[in-house]
Parts: C-alpha cells; structure tokens; sequence
C-alpha cells in the first residue's frame, strides 16, 4: 500500500515538474528576442563645414542627437537619387523633435555649391528642416568621410564632355551615430528595408544615456 501511495505521489511530482517546464519553455518562446547589441565602429572627429545656406556648420551642433549621414553629390544619376529617396523615408518615419537629426555630405564640392545644394534638395523635395546638406574644402571632406567615417571618397576620371555627370567613387552607405559622436551603425542605402532598420536602431540610441 505505501509503495502504491508512493508511486502515485512521485508520478504526481513528475507531472507538476513536466507541467512547469512546459510552462517555462512557453514562456520563454513568447517572449520577444532581443535585438543584438548596436557595436561601436569608432568616433566622428569634430567637423566644420558650410551648409546649403551659405552659413558655418559645426558639428557641435549635433551632440546629444542621433543622426544619420550620407555622401552623395548632385550630378550623380545612379546611386544618389536612390539614396537620398531612401534618407527621405528615413525622416519621415523618425519621430518629430530635435532628437534626431540627417545630414548628407558632398562628395563633389568643386560643383556643389551652397547654392547647387540647396537646388538639389528643393529638386527632391527634402524639406526636413534636421537636414543638413553640407560642402566644404575638398582636402577636409575626403579627410573626413576617409578618416571619419571610414568609408570611401575619391574624385575619378573626368569626361572630356563637360556636359556629363562626373565619375566620382563614393559609398552609398547611411552612417548611424550616435549622442556621443560614435559610429553605431553602416546600413545599404539602396535598400529600402535599411529605412527600417536605421529608424529601430536610432530609437533604440535615442533612449540610451
């Protein structure tokens, strides 16, 4: 009789623990996967530059932001409408304020004048007054967007033809950095499913200290 009474209380206590660990692997199923933490690919140096205004740019201006940058110029008729197509979606799907911030940097300031810059963004309808669009010496810009951002920039073969676009080497890469001036972040900006990924991983930097 004890060792039936036995067999029936130890049968009941496999069940309870099957049951729970049951219980535990649901719980554990449902629960939303962590994203992976954004990794730090080094620092933006401190930048000055002129923006399509006509007036100085200091990068100071963005601590405490997160903000995306990219590198295009006007004459380019390949990656840059694309590319500046997909920053578009990106600021419109950022929440409102001043906690975010874009800026896009010349590749080509020879032509890309303040003035060229500021036709080329009214031409593709970038009103976002958080963007910047940004010329300087050429010597800062490719120490800069070399050395700063690690990435490439460099002026190639001009066309005999003055009338055709430049070839000039560039990335298409978005760049998100961070409230300290960290590079958190390369995203393909020829894909639209990166506008996604930018405006998660900008959030998600917006809400660290």
């Amino acid at each position: 009789m004890k060792d039936s009474m036995g067999g029936r209380v130890r049968t009941l206590t496999a069940a309870g623990l099957g049951l729970a660990l049951a219980l535990v692997l649901w719980a554990a199923l449902r629960r939303p996967a962590q994203a992976p933490a954004l990794l730090h690919y080094g620092t933006v140096p401190a930048f000055q530059l002129t923006g399509m205004d006509a007036k100085p740019f200091d990068s100071r201006g963005l601590d405490g932001k997160v903000w995306a940058a990219s590198f295009v110029f006007t004459q380019c008729r390949n990656s840059c409408p694309m590319l500046e197509a997909q920053m578009r979606r990106l600021s419109q799907s950022l929440p409102a304020g001043p906690a975010f911030a874009l800026v896009s940097i010349t590749v080509d300031p020879e032509r890309d004048t303040p003035k060229a810059l500021a036709a080329y963004a009214k031409k593709m309808g970038l009103t976002d007054p958080r963007w910047a669009f940004l010329t300087g010496p050429k010597p800062v810009l490719k120490a800069l967007i070399q050395g700063g951002f690690h990435l490439a920039a460099e002026p190639g073969e001009r066309d005999s033809d003055a009338r055709k676009a430049p070839d000039i080497l560039h990335s298409s890469k978005i760049v998100l950095v961070d409230k300290h001036g960290d590079i958190r972040g390369y995203y393909d900006g020829l894909l639209a499913a990166s506008v996604e990924a930018v405006r998660n991983d900008a959030a998600r930097l917006a809400a660290e200290d």
